[in-house]
């Protein structure tokens, strides 16, 4: 088989991320965050992240070929972001890839973002050890699907959200607590098993698509009702109940298409894959279960490079 040197670029969101793999094998993962910039606004800035972008890409190169101890000549294909994310962010990167593939007259592959989440969990693996079907869930701060997959790019969209994804309304109600931004890390941060007993409103049903805006807005009447009530607002119990709702909304689903189409590999993927309830929970399940490192659960290069290795030839 031939010898690939991929150089990976991830731009979707705010994360600027280069990785450098040989093979499926990671030689470096750069990554830097503009994630300060972003903090006072209780959210991620369009604009912002990809001005971030354009002033962190060279330095993220530079960096991956002294980490991976490549010269750029060596480099055999450039692998980006191409889908989904911002529009702007997105874009900033496709023109350093296009850029880099001309200058070096190497292939150039558009990778979709969700893929490279999808098949995190099995980074710096052989493609002979990932085993076929799998069920997987990707949560991010953008992004709630599940899928069902035969192959590397024959794959199943069984559902998703009809609007918030996990990550985003982890992150708004946290803002609403006055959690520290991200409020998905600090919700995980303060959870408490024994004070998750807020009543919060009923599940959905099993097949139906995830859906977390109702959530949100009662979580704001909620809080509304403390404060008329002049009632002390118990941060903890309103995220910890949140938290643990998220979590068997997750498992309704989960379970129901794993019994569906009788699969017992599950792989989990995405920033919201890094939380530690989560993961507690599911390692209860009595399926095969993969999840990535915790390094590579959020935006990063390396998982763009891998996709990008296991459908190449």
């Amino acid at each position: 088989m031939k010898t690939k040197v991929i150089l990976a670029i991830e731009t979707s969101c705010d994360d600027t991320s280069i990785a450098i793999l040989k093979n499926q094998k990671v030689l470096s993962n750069v990554t830097l965050s503009t994630i300060d910039k972003h903090c006072k606004y209780g959210g991620i800035v369009p604009e912002i992240a990809a001005r971030g972008h354009e002033q962190c890409l060279s330095k993220c190169f530079t960096q991956a070929l002294v980490k991976a101890k490549i010269k750029r000549e060596q480099l055999t294909h450039i692998a980006y972001a191409a889908e989904p994310g911002l529009p702007g962010s997105i874009h900033v990167g496709k023109v350093f890839a296009k850029s880099m593939a001309f200058l070096l007259d190497i292939p150039l592959i558009p990778i979709n973002h969700m893929m490279g989440h999808v098949f995190s969990f099995a980074i710096n693996k052989d493609k002979k050890d990932i085993r076929f079907p799998f069920i997987s869930l990707v949560a991010s701060g953008g992004h709630t699907s599940i899928y069902l997959f035969k192959s590397f790019t024959n794959y199943k969209l069984l559902t998703k959200t009809n609007d918030d994804a996990i990550g985003e309304t982890l992150d708004k109600i946290g803002r609403m607590l006055n959690l520290k931004y991200p409020g998905g890390i600090s919700i995980d941060q303060i959870y408490c098993q024994n004070k998750s007993n807020v009543k919060l409103i009923n599940h959905f049903q099993p097949n139906a698509p995830f859906s977390f805006s109702g959530m949100k807005t009662h979580i704001l009447n909620l809080i509304n009702q403390y404060k008329m009530k002049k009632n002390k607002i118990d941060k903890v119990s309103i995220a910890s109940s949140l938290l643990k709702w998220v979590i068997d909304e997750i498992l309704i689903k989960l379970i129901y298409y794993l019994k569906k189409y009788k699969v017992n590999n599950l792989s989990i993927g995405g920033g919201v894959s890094a939380n530690k309830q989560l993961r507690k929970i599911l390692s209860k399940l009595k399926v095969k279960i993969s999840l990535p490192e915790i390094k590579y659960t959020g935006d990063n290069a390396a998982m763009i490079g891998y996709y990008a290795y296991l459908i190449t030839k």
